[in-house]
C-alpha cells in the first residue's frame, strides 16, 4: 500500500515538473524536452498552467485504480482455501485448526472469522457481534483510497472549466489590448479554454466510472463475506443444538452498517 501511494506521488511530481517544463519551453521546442514528443507537449502548452493539476489528477487516479484492482483480487479478499477450511473445521468443531488457517492468511475474510472464533467461549451472540465489528473495519479497509478517486472525478472537470474561464479571459484581454478582433488574436485563449475542458473531462469521466465500479466490487465482497460468516454461525448453532432451527433475520447489522455506495467524491 505504501509503495503504491509513494508511486502515485512520485508520478504526480513528475507530471508537474514535465508539464511545467513544457509550458515554459520555447515554442519551437529546440533543445528542450519537447524534442521527443512535440505534439503531446505542444498540446499541454496550449492548455496553459491548468494542465499541471489535471495531469496530476490523472496520475493519482490511475495509481488508485490499479492499486485497488490488485487489492480486489479474490485471493486477496475471499480465498477459496479459507472458505473451504472454514466449512470443514467449523462443522467438525475443530476451531484451533481453523484459527491456524486464519493466521496463515492475512485477508479480510480470515480476519472477520478469526474475530468471531476468538470469542467463541462467550457464546454465539458475542461471536456474531465480534464479526460484525470486524466486518465494519474491513469495509473501511476495502474502501481505502476510493475517496481520493471520487474527489478526482469531481475535481478534474472543475479544473477543466477553470481553464476554460482563464482561457476566455486571456482572449478578451487580447481583444482589449488590440482594440480589434481577429481570429489570430483570440485563437490562443480559445484554444486554452477548449483544451482544458477536454482534458478535465477526459480525466474525470474515467475516474467516475472507476470509482463506481470499484465501490460496487467492494460491496459485493462485503456481502459475500457476510453470508459466509452467517452460514458458519448457523451451522454452529445447529451443531450445538440438534433439531433447533436458528431464527436469524435476513439482514444483520454487518450489512446494515454499510452505507449505500456514495456518489463521486465520497467514500463508504
Amino acid at each position: 500500500m505504501r509503495a503504491w501511494n509513494a508511486g502515485a506521488w512520485l508520478g504526480g511530481a513528475g507530471v508537474i515538473l514535465a508539464a511545467g517544463a513544457a509550458w515554459a519551453a520555447p515554442a519551437d521546442g529546440g533543445g528542450s524536452l519537447l524534442d521527443f514528443t512535440p505534439a503531446a507537449w505542444d498540446f499541454i502548452k496550449k492548455g496553459g498552467i491548468t494542465m499541471i493539476p489535471i495531469g496530476l489528477c490523472s496520475i493519482v487516479g490511475l495509481a488508485v485504480v490499479f492499486e485497488r484492482l490488485f487489492a480486489f483480487r479474490r485471493e486477496k479478499v475471499v480465498p477459496g482455501e479459507v472458505v473451504h477450511a472454514s466449512e470443514r473445521y467449523w462443522r467438525r468443531g475443530d476451531f484451533e485448526e481453523a484459527l491456524r488457517v486464519y493466521e496463515r492468511f492475512d485477508v479480510p475474510l480470515a480476519r472477520i472469522l478469526r474475530a468471531g472464533l476468538q470469542r467463541r467461549h462467550l457464546g454465539i451472540d458475542e461471536m456474531e457481534r465480534a464479526m460484525v465489528g470486524s466486518g465494519q473495519h474491513e469495509s473501511t479497509v476495502l474502501g481505502r483510497n476510493l475517496r481520493a478517486l471520487g474527489v478526482i472525478a469531481n475535481l478534474a472537470p472543475m479544473l477543466g472549466f477553470f481553464g476554460t474561464v482563464t482561457g476566455m479571459l486571456s482572449a478578451f484581454e487580447a481583444i482589449g489590448r488590440a482594440g480589434t478582433v481577429t481570429p489570430t488574436l483570440v485563437a490562443a485563449g480559445i484554444s486554452e479554454a477548449l483544451i482544458t475542458t477536454v482534458a478535465g473531462l477526459a480525466v474525470g469521466i474515467p475516474a467516475l466510472a472507476g470509482y463506481h465500479y470499484l465501490r460496487s466490487r467492494a460491496d459485493r465482497y462485503l456481502f459475500e463475506m457476510e453470508n459466509i460468516a452467517l452460514d458458519l454461525l448457523d451451522a454452529l448453532v445447529i451443531a450445538q443444538a440438534p433439531g433447533r432451527s436458528p431464527a436469524r433475520p435476513p439482514a444483520r447489522a454487518a450489512g446494515e452498517s454499510r452505507a449505500p455506495a456514495p456518489g463521486a467524491g465520497e467514500d463508504g
